[in-house]
């Protein structure tokens, strides 16, 4: 049985109507959920949760009695490598 290009290209925009109505109706029904969710979201808000206070801010950085010695030690490697490196 052949079946000519005239049935074919009805068959085919049968085929596309039917997608788009599909697409169309899906579509609607997206929005219309998203509507309804947002109705329901502003009869029924959720309570407000106050953020807390803004505290000073706490020194963090604990100080080092010793401090001089790393420093000293960082200074005298970082001469070391500078000379040894221009000979």
């Amino acid at each position: 049985m052949q079946t000519s290009i005239s049935e074919l290209l009805v068959e085919a925009a049968n085929l596309m109507v039917v997608g788009m109505v599909v697409v169309f109706v899906f579509l609607t029904l997206l929005i219309g959920a998203v509507n309804l969710i947002a109705a329901v979201n502003r009869r029924f808000p959720e309570e407000v949760i106050s953020a807390p206070s803004a505290r000073s801010p706490r020194n963090t950085v604990k100080e080092n009695t010793n401090s001089s010695v790393p420093v000293a030690a960082i200074t005298a490697a970082v001469h070391q490598y500078r000379k040894n490196r221009k000979s």
